[in-house]
């Protein structure tokens, strides 16, 4: 996992370390100690002209498209000097280089949850997670992360540093301007704090595990859950080659991880997928969502992971991914299952191996295609092409999109990582003429090359 550095690499300190970055490197790396510095660099950066890239953790460096000058990389890693959990308020106040796991156990001390499912929480800074409005398979129940977010500072492309929104869960009159920053990639400023809502911490959880031999039956099974008066935390479908792939997921180091492996790789066992059904809450209301979901389950009574257990599968499958292309659609919810089986035919008849994630609550689609043997590279791009074309077509003709989320070097020239963006693309070209009118901030990477 790239990672530009940690504490003490500041401006002064320029690193020397080279991030590959949608396979261009930078001539120079910074880490700016704080906010000032941040605002000093972007400003010096902006009068020059020259092309910022921006970076936390470096899990998302290969999303979006190539930028059209990349002069200078900024990481925010150092940026780490507050995490406030306010218990009574509900609130977390996090500067943007804090890790998500690191953020998420201080709240935990306190009896509250981040409701943040970053998908390499060690790695995962606060401000990544902002920029790229990323969540994870928790994301049923937790929701998106633009609806958990009440405020934010972020430090504009000209050394502007900007507030908006507040610290407390108070109703604000007019538009919440903290939404822009959430999911623009850093086009539009450097997110430096963000204060989120938390939720009271469970007191316990269950994950139920059903192996299923056909699609079908994992649509059947998750559209009962949804027409029910059930809250999943979780509803995922699997691919059953996730667990067992050389690149498979590593579960984390407790005596909980093993356990919890052992059983998905033997649940995985002849089937077409897993799906995953959790809940969270009071034991009594867990317990009667776990038994519900069992009656609808054709196979006797599902495997069910608790607490620790769950965790660690959960963890492991949010941080799922490999080394060659990966892709994300989202549709509405009744037309994710089709487009998977689309996936599926097309990869096949293209000879191109995949491993997929099923997001039903919210019709998320993650497929992540492994790389070819060495000397079919070429070949390969040229069927990567087609499959991502007409995948994409689909997803738009269903109402969604399609996005590129790794290994965009792997398709022919031409193909865009975001694809269509509409009408919507002159408002959001406006906005980035208002606060960053030289192109200065991720030039050319985000949505319509802005």
């Amino acid at each position: 996992m790239p990672d530009v550095g940690g504490r003490g690499a500041a401006r002064s300190g320029v690193s020397d370390q080279m991030v590959d970055f949608l396979g261009m490197t930078a001539s120079e790396v910074v880490l700016p100690a704080d906010v000032a510095e941040l605002a000093a660099i972007l400003q010096q950066a902006n009068a020059e002209g020259r092309g910022v890239c921006i970076t936390g953790g470096g899990t998302k460096l290969q999303w979006g498209n190539r930028p059209a000058r990349f002069d200078l990389l900024v990481g925010t890693r150092s940026l780490d000097s507050t995490c406030e959990i306010n218990t009574d308020d509900l609130t977390a106040t996090i500067s943007a280089g804090v890790t998500v796991a690191k953020a998420g156990a201080q709240a935990r001390a306190k009896g509250r949850v981040l409701p943040l499912d970053a998908g390499l929480p060690g790695f995962s800074t606060i401000g990544g997670v902002g920029a790229s409005g990323d969540q994870g398979i928790r994301g049923a129940g937790y929701g998106r992360v633009r609806d958990l977010v009440l405020g934010l500072e972020a430090v504009l492309a000209d050394g502007t540093t900007v507030r908006f929104g507040g610290r407390t869960m108070k109703n604000v009159a007019g538009y919440d301007m903290s939404k822009l920053f959430i999911g623009s990639f850093g086009a539009l400023g450097v997110i430096t704090e963000i204060t989120f809502r938390l939720i009271p911490q469970s007191d316990t959880q269950g994950l139920m595990i059903l192996p299923f031999t056909a699609i079908e039956e994992a649509q059947r099974i998750v559209s009962a859950i949804l027409d029910s008066p059930l809250q999943p935390l979780v509803l995922a479908a699997v691919s059953p080659d996730v667990f067992t792939a050389n690149d498979a997921p590593r579960l984390p180091d407790s005596s909980a991880g093993p356990k919890a492996l052992g059983l998905m790789v033997s649940s995985a066992a002849g089937a077409e997928g897993i799906l995953l059904a959790g809940f969270a809450g009071h034991e009594a209301a867990v317990a009667r969502s776990l038994s519900d979901v069992s009656a609808w389950a054709k196979d006797g009574a599902p495997a069910v992971l608790r607490d620790e257990e769950a965790e660690a599968v959960l963890d492991a499958v949010a941080g799922l991914g490999g080394s060659g292309l990966a892709l994300r659609a989202c549709v509405p919810i009744h037309r994710v299952w089709g487009l998977l089986d689309s996936a599926r035919e097309s990869a096949t008849a293209a000879g191109l191996p995949f491993s997929y994630r099923v997001d039903g609550a919210w019709g998320m689609l993650d497929l992540w295609l492994r790389p070819p043997p060495d000397g079919e590279v070429e070949s390969a791009a040229l069927a990567q092409g087609p499959f991502v074309a007409g995948l994409r077509a689909e997803a738009e003709r269903a109402g969604g999109w399609l996005v590129v989320t790794a290994g965009a070097a792997l398709l022919p020239a031409g193909c865009d990582a975001w694809g269509t963006v509409g009408p919507s693309l002159r408002l959001m070209a406006g906005l980035k003429e208002r606060f960053d009118p030289r192109h200065t901030l991720n030039p050319g990477r985000f949505v319509g090359g802005i």
